[in-house]
């Protein structure tokens, strides 16, 4: 297996992105735990966005601590009464030296003096609490900032992963396609014929490799505009001044080289014109978009 090509990939980043797929996940997983070099550089983005993800930290405000500190009030409020006002002291009571002695009845009842003295811990006990509550709704909105801020950068990291990871698939079809023409060049016996634009308005320009001994023809595309869904491009052959049909063919994004199944032992020029879908039998002169000769 070529590590460097797989670590180049952009799955390790999307592994630690936390985008990639199960079975993904699962294949990342068993090749780091098999090759060093996998390993190595899982740990190190692993690093890599762990740091990154430090300097984005925030400490809650140091005034938050103060603010809720003077707001937590402990001190027990004088005793009330029923009707509001604070409980008078009970008066002195003089009795006749030689009257009958009656019991002292109380100015309240059990359950009335029992409430009275329950007030003060109801109050402090709605205090402590509605404070916590306070503590936890800052506590919370914090951490939903911090949260929305975490899925921002996270986001923006995907994008820019995602991004990256296009530019590395478009650099390697550029550099497949360089190579598939390094290789046609190398071959004994190939030829360069260059294909110029008929109208000197247009930047239409194409590369033929004709190869006389075998007969091989490839086709580079140099600068052709993308023609109409009705229309397709057709090659022909100049052979002892007569045209031959060389095969129609299309080109998307990323296609440079297109090797024509026919082969061509001899030939004078190559010539492509823009023919309805699927080929002509003879070439429509008016249509044709460019041309080259082959030198002797």
């Amino acid at each position: 297996m070529n590590t460097k090509e797989y670590i180049e990939s952009g799955i390790l980043e999307e592994y630690v992105l936390g985008t990639v797929s199960p079975q993904e996940k699962r294949e990342v997983e068993c090749l780091s735990s098999i090759y060093p070099e996998i390993r190595a550089e899982l740990d190190t983005l692993s690093a890599a966005m762990e740091q990154y993800a430090q300097t984005l930290r925030r400490e809650p405000p140091a005034d938050v601590k103060v603010w809720l500190l003077k707001e937590l009030d402990f001190t027990n409020p004088e005793p009330e009464t029923a009707q509001g006002t604070p409980e008078p002291p009970a008066a002195a009571i003089t009795l006749p030296e030689e009257t009958t002695e009656r019991p002292i009845l109380p100015l309240y009842s059990k359950e009335e003096k029992d409430e009275i003295d329950s007030r003060p811990t109801y109050r402090v006990t709605w205090l402590v609490a509605a404070s916590l509550g306070l503590v936890v709704l800052v506590f919370a909105y914090f951490l939903y900032s911090q949260l929305q801020g975490s899925q921002q950068t996270l986001s923006a990291l995907r994008e820019s992963n995602q991004e990256l990871s296009d530019e590395v698939r478009t650099l390697r079809a550029k550099q497949l396609q360089d190579n598939q023409t390094l290789a046609i060049l190398k071959e004994p016996g190939t030829r360069v014929i260059r294909l110029n634009a008929t109208d000197s308005t247009t930047a239409n320009l194409a590369t033929i490799y004709w190869n006389a001994s075998t007969g091989q023809v490839n086709l580079e595309i140099d600068s052709l505009s993308r023609p109409p869904e009705t229309q397709q491009y057709q090659l022909w052959a100049i052979v002892d001044g007569k045209p031959v049909d060389a095969g129609v063919f299309d080109f998307g994004d990323g296609v440079r080289v297109v090797q024509q199944s026919k082969k061509f032992l001899k030939a004078d020029a190559f010539a492509i014109t823009l023919e309805r879908r699927g080929g002509s039998p003879t070439p429509t002169l008016s249509a044709m978009v460019v041309v080259g000769n082959v030198k002797t």
